[in-house]
């Protein structure tokens, strides 16, 4: 146990200083960048064109093809996990008082197309529309997995 004032300052000096080594030891190590040879490239293209050699996904859509555009499908799969314990209705539209078509059991991970607001329950006015089902679940039982939903699209 440390006793006198003057051994308490030290380690705790001790202490920071291993801190602030730890923590600019990274940033000291990282080589400078190298700089861009622009050749006949604008300022603007330069730029644009290293980010989209190191994300294809930056690149306008057109340019992508083969599996960058399969992978951009796939980023629009949406999930959910049902959260309800006593399981999740299937509704024929987005409210309670819909003709329910079945019901998910707890935990049961499922494809959501995209969502609406609608009549709220619990708090929560969003609704999901199922993928590959004519059917609708609240979205106050359904925990997103991934990015949520996007609004529906009006046709």
């Amino acid at each position: 146990m440390v006793k006198s004032k003057l051994s308490r300052l030290a380690l705790v000096a001790a202490g920071g200083a291993v801190a602030l080594a730890t923590a600019a030891g990274p940033a000291i190590a990282e080589p400078p960048a190298p700089v861009a040879d622009l050749g006949n490239k604008s300022i603007e293209e330069a730029p644009r064109d290293e980010a989209e050699m190191r994300n294809p996904e930056m690149a306008p859509a057109e340019a992508r093809t083969g599996k960058e555009a399969r992978a951009e499908v796939a980023v629009h799969d949406y999930k959910g996990r049902v959260v309800a314990r006593g399981g999740l209705h299937i509704r024929h539209r987005p409210n309670t008082h819909s003709k329910i078509l079945g019901t998910l059991p707890y935990g049961k991970v499922i494809k959501i197309e995209c969502k609406v607001n609608s009549q709220n329950v619990d708090g929560n006015p969003r609704w999901y529309k199922l993928a590959h089902h004519h059917g609708w679940v609240s979205a106050r039982y359904v925990v997103n997995v991934g990015p949520a939903p996007h609004f529906c699209h009006k046709h």
